[in-house]
């Protein structure tokens, strides 16, 4: 560390003429009041005879004049023993507390205001105190305090040879910068301060103490020996054999140490030979150091970079540990950070996995004024180095993620959405922290989107080229849409009269061998691994389908709107058309036939372009009652809101020819009451004749809180309705050979369950009551009662409670009564139990019902401030067996964070009556302030718990 350079410069001290006359400065200072358009202006005599002061008008600038501090009157005499006894006791307002050197300004939660605590209580409730700057003359002045006149203030003062001596609470001060001490020797020529004992250094959010200091006074350039510092917006403290703040506020430190520990707890510390704090860059380096928790080394660093603030650098972030699991090992990460540009960013990320080998993680952001996205690549260098049981032992495996935005102008935009990896299992066996949309399955899309109206049209046209990798082996690779065009707008054509409208063209495409079989033993290992392949295929009936297809839809409604009620009459016509290609007659027609039992299909009704136009007629209207009640002391106004909507659509033949290719019945509910289309996209039109009848009752608070909402309705059906989607459509007629590709359900019962509700005169009963206890406290239920075959057919209900970020508490069970399935033995096939009286095989079926629980929590361990416990139970009780099992401890304090969890799972593609339980122990330790030594290690499993808060601070 350098000496502070001498400098020679004209000094204008408030206190000149107090050292003049040997005097107590703040004496000298009381009889010489100046008043607010003047100041003194001191130089040494050019006969060396001393001082030689005058008052001169106050310069005008941009800077401001410095606050005086308030003065507590002290008796006269410097030579005077008692007199200077009696000064110390009247000392200047502004001394600092005897322990301010082992506090450094830390203040314990009974000490602050009760803003501070409420602020402590949500930020760091973990924390028994915060660092709190006292208030102080010149805490909050504005402008270059190098250009602000200094203040001195002491008991005593003498001068000779151009050096004046101070003694006793002295305090300089200039603009927001303050220096105390016991003694100070002041040298006019060389505007250098020397300063003994006690030393007291503050500025705006920073303390440093120690025993002595030097100062060049006119720049602020300050070097304090034996010395402790705090940060405090980055509640950062340290020590050091020397600090050095230099002119432009960065903290040079020897033999230093850095920790965001509360003062008395040493949880965690970075020491090094030598140690750089640069508040403007929000980093700090620091030479040979060494991170000790709990005072034993775990981390050794030649040259570390280091955060000090919440601003983004260049450097190495903190090296990563992970939970060891059964099928990657122990995985350490080492991720580096580059800064490139303040909107250019890239971050490398090694990753070293015991069992798999070394993988490289690279990401690169970038946003301009009209731009935006990130751009990723990830793979495994020298290949996957797992053996046992491994299709991909030696090979290599990558992941690649772009994403791009363009806003040309308000109105026009363009989006690239696009993600590809190696194979279907890489995320599964990797994970990626590359920030792709969406993992199941992989979005390759480009998009370009135009927004244009004015007050009585809006319009939107789109066009879009979006393809879908398959990342589930056991599934059937999705449609691509290559492409898709889109205009959709409304008019407000009179003041009451609203038209809609919407045109799509969609041309739908897929590989040749889309369809999932099954699973086999793979052909390239030997029989006795555990390694399966998937067995694709073309795909049967109808379901083999490509081709384009045109939708139009336009409406015009008539909405009323009152106090009391509304009502909206809407008239609507919808066409579909198709020209398809890909598919056999034969197949087709055996698909249909076998499928849509009951149905007459003839040869010729067979084509590939078939096309549907459904108009549709609906009134929707519904009336607002409200009256104001009290319930146990609370104020509510009590709404009945009844609603009826009818709703004609005519069934047009066909519809059966119509591929799916984007298209699905859809699950009833009591929001499904109100809908047009019980089918989602746009290959079936419904058919409808039925009138929707339904109540809701509200008790809403004066302050506008709902506290209850109950609601319940049912559909009458005045026909049958006729169009539906088979489920065992593109299944072949005969059993196949291979017994596997048959799908767990029983479709063909699935299908009758179908048809019979399609003839039902009135839907089930659907009801959702929801009860907020508080703000922070509801229950929700939904249920869905068939009264035609006296069963549930839907049932759900949740309660949570989130007091504060810290506390969460989820309880949920969900029922859905389904069809039967089969039970397969550990190979995956059918287990046989006899045959029919054709001479079919009958197979083995058990319940199939929806039947599970979801309990997740997130709480404080009680009597304790530091320790939480989380988990979650997901149990199929249907099956009986464990979804997913997880259970972890957190400790959190102002130093540390550590948690650990344990967690226990199955996939979902797994055979349900043999699965695979996996397994995971992971382990995260966060320095605050520093970084995480341990990466993500397994957080994104904590999302899984509702109202669960990832705090890292």
């Amino acid at each position: 560390m350098h000496h502070l350079p001498f400098k020679l410069r004209a000094i204008t001290l408030a206190v000149a003429s107090a050292i003049i006359a040997g005097q107590p400065v703040s004496k000298a200072r009381a009889e010489n009041t100046l008043s607010a358009d003047s100041e003194w202006s001191c130089e040494v005599a050019s006969d060396g005879s001393g001082w030689h002061c005058s008052v001169v008008p106050l310069k005008q600038g941009a800077m401001k004049r410095a606050p005086r501090p308030v003065i507590t009157e002290r008796a006269t005499p410097a030579s005077s023993t008692a007199t200077q006894s009696k000064a110390a006791e009247t000392t200047v307002a502004v001394s600092q507390p005897e322990n301010v050197r082992t506090q450094l300004d830390w203040v314990h939660q009974s000490q602050l205001s009760d803003t501070q605590r409420q602020t402590l209580k949500q930020d760091e409730p973990w924390c028994s105190g915060t660092y709190v700057e006292p208030p102080r003359p010149g805490k909050f002045f504005k402008g270059d305090p190098n250009s602000a006149p200094i203040i001195a203030d002491a008991d005593a003062s003498t001068y000779q040879n151009s050096i004046a001596t101070l003694t006793g609470a002295v305090v300089i001060r200039q603009g927001n910068r303050q220096l105390e001490s016991d003694e100070a020797h002041l040298d006019n020529e060389k505007n250098f301060g020397e300063f003994k004992g006690n030393i007291v250094f503050r500025e705006p959010g920073t303390l440093i103490v120690g025993d002595t200091a030097q100062s060049q006074l006119d720049t602020g350039r300050t070097e304090i020996d034996n010395a402790q510092y705090v940060m405090h917006e980055s509640h950062a403290r340290g020590s050091a054999t020397a600090v050095l703040r230099n002119e432009d506020a960065t903290m040079e430190l020897d033999d230093a140490t850095y920790t965001t520990c509360p003062p008395g707890n040493e949880g965690w510390q970075l020491s090094g030979d030598s140690v750089t704090l640069d508040p403007s860059t929000g980093y700090g380096t620091a030479r040979n150091a060494v991170v000790r928790v709990q005072n034993l080394p775990v981390f050794y660093s030649p040259y570390l970079y280091f955060p000090i603030d919440d601003r983004r650098h260049s450097g190495f972030l903190y090296p990563t540990v992970m939970g060891f699991d059964d099928e990657g090992g122990v995985e350490f990460d080492l991720p580096y950070y580059w800064n490139i540009a303040p909107n250019y960013d890239a971050t490398f990320t090694p990753r070293v996995m015991t069992k798999r080998g070394f993988l490289l993680e690279n990401e690169f952001r970038y946003l301009t004024e009209k731009d935006e996205g990130e751009l990723g690549v990830a793979g495994l260098i020298g290949g996957d180095q797992l053996e046992d049981d491994n299709e991909y032992y030696k090979k290599d495996r990558w992941f690649v993620n772009a994403r791009h935005r363009r806003q040309f102008n308000s109105n026009w935009m363009a989006e690239l959405d696009y993600a590809d990896a190696s194979d279907k299992n890489y995320l599964d066996d990797f994970s990626s922290s590359l920030n792709y949309s969406s993992s199941g399955p992989l979005n390759q899309r480009i998009m370009t989107r135009y927004d244009g109206g004015n007050d009585y049209t809006n319009w939107q046209a789109k066009l879009d080229v979006h393809k879908l990798k398959n990342m589930d082996r056991t599934a059937d690779d999705p449609y691509n849409k290559l492409p898709q065009i889109e205009l959709s707008g409304n008019w407000q054509a009179t003041d009451r009269i609203q038209v809609n409208y919407l045109a799509d063209y969609t041309y739908f495409d897929r590989a040749d061998d889309w369809n999932y079989a099954f699973e086999k033993p793979h052909s390239g290992f030997p029989n006795n691994t555990k390694i399966l392949e998937s067995v694709y295929n073309e795909g049967y009936g109808i379901k083999r389908a490509v081709g384009s297809r045109a939708y139009f839809e336009t409406g015009m409604s008539y909405p009323i709107h009152r106090t009391w009620g509304f009502l909206t009459p809407e008239v609507k016509v919808r066409s579909v058309n198709y020209s398809l290609s890909n598919l056999k007659e034969n197949e087709v027609m055996n698909d249909l036939r076998n499928s849509y039992v009951g149905q007459t299909f003839k040869d010729s009704d067979f084509t590939k372009s078939p096309s549907t136009t459904v108009p549709a007629f609906s009134v929707d209207s519904g009336l607002y009652f409200d009256r104001f009640t009290n319930l146990f002391n609370t104020n509510y106004t009590h709404t009945l809101e009844p609603r009826m909507k009818y709703l004609y659509a005519p069934h047009v033949e066909g519809q059966e020819f119509n591929p799916i290719f984007d298209t699905a019945n859809m699950g009833f509910s009591y929001n499904s009451l109100w809908q047009d289309n019980r089918f989602s996209g746009y290959d079936r039109l419904a058919d409808a004749n039925q009138v929707s009848l339904g109540i809701t009752t509200r008790f809403i608070q004066d302050d506008g809180f709902e506290r209850m909402r109950f609601g319940v309705g049912q559909i009458f059906y005045f026909d049958d309705r006729e169009v539906y989607i088979a489920n065992n459509l593109g299944q072949p007629g005969s059993i196949p050979e291979n017994e596997k590709d048959r799908p767990d359900e029983d479709l063909v019962a699935k299908d009758a369950r179908l048809r019979q509700e399609l003839r039902d005169s009135t839907s089930p009963i659907a009801s959702e009551f929801v009860y907020n206890f508080t703000r922070t406290m509801s229950l929700r239920q939904d249920f869905v009662w068939n009264g035609n075959e006296n069963r549930i057919d839907n049932y759900a209900l949740t309660y949570r409670y989130r007091p504060d970020h810290r506390k969460t508490l989820n309880l949920g069970f969900r029922f859905a009564d389904q069809v039967d399935r089969f039970v397969k033995d550990r190979d995956g096939n059918y287990i046989k139990t006899g045959e029919d009286q054709h001479g079919d095989p009958i197979y083995q079926k058990t319940k199939n019902d929806l039947k599970a629980t979801d309990i997740s929590f997130a709480w404080p361990i009680p009597y304790t401030r530091n320790w939480s416990a989380m988990g979650r139970w997901q149990y199929d009780m249907t099956n009986k067996r464990n979804l997913e099992e997880l259970f972890g401890v957190e400790y959190a304090s102002c130093c540390y964070q550590v948690r650990l969890f344990w967690r226990s799972y199955v996939k979902s593609t797994d055979n349900i009556d043999h699965p695979t339980d996996r397994s995971g122990i992971y382990l995260q330790f966060v320095l605050r302030g520093l970084g995480s030594l341990t990466g993500s290690s397994g957080k994104e499993y904590l999302q899984g718990i509702s109202g669960y808060t990832i705090r890292e601070k």
